[in-house]
């Protein structure tokens, strides 16, 4: 139980640290495109030059990233509302379950798009065709959906394991 209780308070801490006011950076940044496209240099990491080159695919680009970037936070929100349930000792929640599929499938979804967005960055500003076929973050990212997904399931099949047994006499 104790190492529950550390697990909660880390991720409270980075909730409370990292991903609040990297929601309100990211609110900031994709409304500041529109304004000024030379923020997205700092963001995406290229020349001025090409900003002002390019600029409907900068701004396209920007909103795809905060967008995936806000989809990983609601999924950090998701495990973090599932925590709950852990320390209530109620691990075969249907919440519990319905919502490791939904963290597991987002995840899935949110590294195909960062692997794809990342290419297309790199194809359409920096005119280089790479492929990465090693070890990414967002192949890590696509794992942890899997992950996530086949815990949902080793759950439900713990509940109804735990309901039979309840049965039986």
């Amino acid at each position: 139980m104790r190492k529950l209780i550390i697990l909660k308070s880390l991720i409270d801490f980075i909730w409370i640290v990292t991903c609040i006011p990297l929601l309100f950076l990211i609110v900031f940044v994709s409304v500041y495109v529109f304004v000024d496209p030379t923020i997205s240099g700092i963001v995406l990491d290229i020349e001025e030059t090409e900003i002002l080159n390019s600029g409907l695919s900068v701004k396209i680009t920007v909103l795809v990233l905060a967008s995936v970037t806000l989809i990983g936070i609601y999924c950090f929100y998701l495990f973090r509302k599932t925590l709950r349930y852990f320390q209530q000792l109620k691990p075969f929640h249907d919440y519990v379950i319905a919502t490791y599929r939904k963290i597991g499938k987002l995840l899935v979804i949110t590294g195909i798009l960062a692997t794809a967005l990342f290419f297309l960055i790199k194809l359409i500003f920096e005119s280089k065709f790479e492929i990465h076929l090693g070890m990414t973050p967002y192949l890590f990212i696509v794992c942890l959906g899997l992950f996530f997904m086949v815990l949902s399931e080793v759950f439900l099949i713990g509940k109804v394991a735990k309901e039979e047994n309840k049965l039986t006499i």
